[in-house]
């Protein structure tokens, strides 16, 4: 059973650095994002790149993916943003911490703590270590799961072998006793039985008869003339 960690990771998304009122959709973006309407802060979003490649339109696409809860998506955004050369090292730490939080949440865990680890070198921050502890535990109880499960199945597959084994091992016996069993000697049946008796009742009578005949001849041959 999956043991749930009951330290709460910090989600929080910087946007200190790009506080700038952008114009048009972004800055009505942005007013859906705070108002928690997220789709429509989605919608204005990308409406806006359409037309610039702001580095702060596509900061807050990420965010607001990632409060609609598409993980994977606000990893690509945060992914592609680390790597603009736009970016002030600030900025890029803020971005990798959320690509940090986005890895996280989808369970990759590695992935999360290298994010961390990167953003910390550019700006270590409470936020930051806090989050990177958090992964470095679930990433320690993930690979514990793992182990187990493998453990498990590996119990599994020696119990079904040794099961196996045994079946064999009866099956042969069971083969031995039918040998055995067919080298016996054929039960008799009670026909069987009464015809032996009686031929050797016959062989008794017919050795008897010959013995009989055997003393006359001799009682014949000891008489004497007068």
């Amino acid at each position: 059973m999956k043991t749930i960690l009951s330290i709460a990771i910090l989600l929080s998304f910087s946007v200190a650095a790009f506080a700038q009122n952008p114009l048009g959709n972004f800055r009505d973006g942005n007013r859906q994002f705070r108002e928690g309407n997220f789709n429509n802060a989605e919608i204005l979003f990308r409406r806006g790149l359409e037309h610039e490649n702001d580095i702060r339109g596509r900061f807050n696409l990420g965010n607001t993916l990632y409060r609609q809860g598409e993980f994977e998506q606000s990893a690509e955004i945060f992914e592609e943003l680390v790597f603009d050369n736009r970016l002030s090292r600030n900025q890029r730490a803020e971005a990798l911490h959320n690509l940090g939080n986005s890895h996280v949440q989808t369970e990759n865990f590695e992935q999360g703590i290298e994010a961390y680890k990167a953003a910390m070198k550019l700006n270590p921050n409470d936020d930051t270590r806090h989050n990177l502890a958090y992964a470095l535990e679930r990433l320690q109880m993930q690979q514990q799961e793992q182990q187990q499960d493998q453990d498990q199945q590996q119990q599994n597959q020696d119990q079904n072998q040794q099961q196996q084994r045994q079946q064999h091992r009866q099956d042969q016996g069971d083969d031995q006793r039918d040998q055995r069993q067919h080298n016996q000697p054929r039960e008799l049946q009670q026909s069987d039985v009464e015809r032996m008796l009686n031929a050797m009742e016959r062989q008794e009578r017919n050795t008897l008869d010959r013995r009989r005949q055997q003393n006359v001849q001799q009682a014949r041959g000891q008489e004497r003339n007068w």
